[in-house]
C-alpha cells in the first residue's frame, strides 16, 4: 500500500512538471527472451548516459515501457551490441517494428573495436507528422542542396542567393509538414547556411538563437550548433579580456562569481544565462589544457551547481564535474556484478584490500590472446597481491571457456552478461582494454598499460613511489 501510494506522488509530481506519458511498443524478431535497455542523454553538453529502462522480451520478440517527456527527446533501445535511435514526442504512442537480428551470428560482437549494429527499423505508429520521419527528409533536403552548390558554397559564389532559394524549399517543407519540434530543429542548420551567406552577423545570431532562454537545452540539434559555436570560445574568440586575466581568475583566484564577471566584457556574452552556459561548455574543454589547475575547474563548476540562474545548468555543472572526475585518478569505480565462468557472482568491491587488474577481451581479437601469456606470467608473479579479471564480449561463451581450459589460464573470467553500463561507464571503445584499481577501490589507471608493455615495472614503481608493500590486507 505505501509503495502504491509513493508511485501516485511521484506520477503526481511528474504530471505537475509538465511531463506527459508516451507508450512505446516495439517488435524485434531473433531477441526473444534477451533484456533490453532504453537509455538518453541527460544532457547535451556533458553527454551523460542515462538508463531509462530495462525491460524483459517475451518469448514472441515483443516489449513496451513508457516514457514521460516534456520535450521531444532522442532514445536509444539497446539490445546485446545493437541499438537503434529514435525521436519519441510527448503525448504520442508508437509502434515499432525492427528487422530481424541473429544473435548466435558472431559477426554482431566486437573484435577489436566496441560497435553496435544498427539495424533497420519502421515506425508502424503515429503516421501523421511523425517526428522521425520529418528529420530524415530534412536530413536529405539539407544534404542534397549542399552536396548540389558545394563549391559555390566554400567559395563564396551567389551563397546568398542560394541560401535564400533553398529557404522558401524548407519553408514550403515546414509548412506542409507541420511538427513545430521540426521547425525548431532544422532553425539550426539554417542559421549556419546564413553565416555563410553573410546573412546573420555572430551578434545575430547569438541574440535570435542562444540568448536568455531562446536555447532548447532538450533539442540535440540546437545543442550541437551550441557546442560548435561556443567551442574553446574562452581561449579562442573572446573578446574584452585578456589571457592573464583569465588565467588569474581561473588559477589564482579559482572563482566562478570573477569568471562570470570577466565575461561580461564580452559583447556576445552579455546575457547572464548564456554567458554561464558558455562558461560550463568551455570549462570542460579547459580542464584537459595544462596552463589551467583542473582543480580550480571543478570549483567553479561547483559553484555553477549551486546557481540560482537557471536550474538546467545546475543538472549540467554537476554531470560535467561527475564526468570529469570519474575517470580521475583516485575515483571511486563503479561497482558492478558479474557471473564468472564457474557460475560464482562476485562485484569489484569485493576485492578491496588488494589491487585489481581489469581486462576487457574477446577470442576474436589476436593481440587480446597474445596479450593472454603475458597475463599468466604476472598472474604467477602477482596473485597474492592483484585480482586479475577478464570481462569477455564474446558471441559465444563456450568459445571463450574452451579457450581458457585449453590454455590452462587460472584467474578470474567472465562474459559481460548484461553489464553493457560498465562499458559506457569506463568509455572502452577497442580491445584490449586494462584498468587498474587500488586497495581503496578507487582509479589508480583507467588506461594501465598492457602486460607486455612492461606493466611489471610500472606496478613496482607504483608501489615504490606509494611507499606501498606487497602484504595483502586481510
Amino acid at each position: 500500500m505505501a509503495n502504491k501510494f509513493f508511485l501516485s506522488i511521484i506520477l503526481l509530481m511528474i504530471i505537475s512538471l509538465g511531463f506527459s506519458q508516451s507508450r512505446i511498443k516495439v517488435h524485434f524478431p531473433g531477441a526473444e527472451k534477451k533484456t533490453a535497455h532504453v537509455w538518453g542523454y541527460s544532457d547535451f553538453i556533458s553527454f551523460t548516459k542515462t538508463e531509462l529502462n530495462v525491460i524483459q522480451i517475451d518469448k514472441k520478440g515483443n516489449f513496451e515501457f513508457k516514457i514521460y517527456l516534456n520535450n521531444p527527446k532522442p532514445i536509444f533501445i539497446q539490445v546485446d551490441f545493437t541499438r537503434i535511435q529514435l525521436y519519441i514526442e510527448p503525448k504520442r504512442d508508437y509502434i515499432i517494428e525492427i528487422n530481424a537480428v541473429d544473435f548466435r551470428d558472431a559477426e554482431l560482437y566486437p573484435k577489436n573495436v566496441i560497435g553496435y549494429l544498427s539495424p533497420e527499423f519502421k515506425i508502424v505508429e503515429p503516421t501523421e507528422h511523425e517526428l522521425n520521419r520529418g528529420l530524415e527528409k530534412s536530413k536529405e533536403l539539407f544534404s542534397s542542396f549542399v552536396d548540389s552548390n558545394y563549391l559555390s558554397l566554400i567559395r563564396g559564389q551567389n551563397v546568398k542567393f542560394l541560401v535564400d532559394s533553398f529557404a522558401n524549399v524548407v519553408d514550403t517543407f515546414l509548412a506542409n509538414y507541420n511538427n513545430q519540434y521540426l521547425k525548431n530543429y532544422v532553425e539550426p542548420e539554417m542559421a549556419q547556411l546564413r553565416l555563410l551567406s553573410h546573412d546573420y552577423s555572430q551578434k545575430m545570431v547569438v541574440d535570435k538563437y542562444f540568448a536568455g532562454k531562446n536555447l532548447n537545452l532538450d533539442d540535440p540539434n540546437a545543442m550541437g550548433f551550441f557546442n560548435s559555436f561556443f567551442s574553446n570560445y574562452l581561449l579562442t574568440k573572446g573578446k574584452g579580456y585578456t589571457f592573464l586575466q583569465l588565467d588569474s581568475v581561473i588559477n589564482i583566484q579559482r572563482s566562478y562569481q570573477a569568471l562570470f564577471a570577466l565575461l561580461d566584457n564580452d559583447p556576445l556574452l552579455s546575457d547572464p544565462v548564456l554567458r554561464e552556459l558558455v562558461i560550463i561548455r568551455n570549462v570542460q574543454q579547459l580542464y584537459s589544457n595544462r596552463k589551467f589547475d583542473q582543480s580550480a575547474i571543478l570549483d567553479i563548476l561547483s559553484d555553477i551547481s549551486r546557481s540560482k540562474l537557471r536550474t538546467e545548468h545546475r543538472k549540467i555543472a554537476t554531470n560535467v564535474r561527475k564526468r570529469l572526475i570519474t575517470y580521475e585518478k583516485g575515483s571511486k569505480v563503479p561497482d558492478f556484478e558479474f557471473v564468472d565462468i564457474e557460475g560464482q557472482s562476485f562485484k569489484l568491491s569485493d576485492f578491496e584490500g588488494m589491487y585489481v587488474y581489469i581486462n576487457v577481451w574477446d577470442t576474436e581479437c589476436e593481440s587480446c590472446l597474445a596479450e593472454m601469456e603475458f597475463t599468466k606470467t604476472l598472474f604467477e608473479d602477482f596473485d597474492d597481491v592483484i585480482k586479475f579479471i577478464s570481462i569477455s564480449v564474446d558471441a559465444n561463451d563456450e568459445v571463450m571457456k574452451s579457450y581458457i581450459k585449453s590454455r590452462e589460464f587460472q584467474w578470474t573470467f567472465a562474459p559481460l552478461g548484461e553489464n553493457y553500463q560498465f562499458l559506457n561507464d569506463f568509455e572502452i571503445g577497442t580491445l584490449p582494454r586494462y584498468i587498474l584499481i587500488d586497495k581503496e577501490g578507487k582509479i589508480e589507471n583507467i588506461n594501465a598499460p598492457s602486460p607486455s608493455n612492461r606493466f611489471s615495472d610500472y606496478f613496482l614503481k607504483m608501489l615504490n613511489d606509494k611507499k606501498g608493500n606487497l602484504i595483502p590486507k586481510n
